[in-house]
């Protein structure tokens, strides 16, 4: 990780027991988070929309947002931080007890990673193929049912068409 800026933790928490509906159920829930891996909350901000609660808390060089959706027994959180060094890990595993989920899916990214040349060069997929491989294939599905249609319409035609195709061989 010395070639980059940052680390970027994607957290996905399912089935989660704990209810956050109120900000101030989110408040010592981020404080604690940051007080785990040794930085200081420079601010927090919550919103508040119907049934979802979101909080952004700010740190020197880290910012961590947690989306809670009670409804779903569900939380999705960011972590990004600008020091390699800091553990997001151990923030993921303090929120996977509060929250009480029982599973999770996380995923991290290396930010501004200025490694090889090669590195940077966008890895590009094109779906091109798979477009035209549908094409092809409703192609000769509407091939073959209007060759089956033509044989179901007019059964004697297509025995003198097989039998010529028979001469042929």
């Amino acid at each position: 990780m010395n070639n980059t800026l940052g680390k970027h933790l994607l957290i996905d928490f399912y089935n989660c027991k704990a209810v956050f509906t109120d900000p101030e159920d989110l408040q010592p829930l981020v404080e604690r988070a940051f007080e785990l891996v040794g930085a200081t909350l420079d601010g927090a901000s919550f919103y508040h929309l119907d049934n979802e609660l979101t909080c952004i808390a700010v740190s020197g060089n880290a910012h961590l947002c947690i989306h809670t959706y009670p409804d779903l027994s569900y939380a999705a959180v960011d972590i990004y931080s600008f020091n390699t060094d800091l553990q997001a890990s151990k923030i993921m595993s303090a929120l996977k007890i509060i929250l009480k989920s029982d599973r999770i899916k996380a995923t991290s990214i290396r930010r501004g990673d200025f490694g090889s040349i090669r590195d940077m060069r966008p890895k590009r997929k094109s779906k091109i193929t798979t477009v035209r491989r549908m094409k092809n294939t409703g192609a000769r599905i509407k091939h073959t049912s209007a060759k089956m249609f033509s044989i179901l319409r007019h059964p004697k035609r297509s025995r003198r068409i097989r039998s010529y195709q028979n001469r042929k061989k």
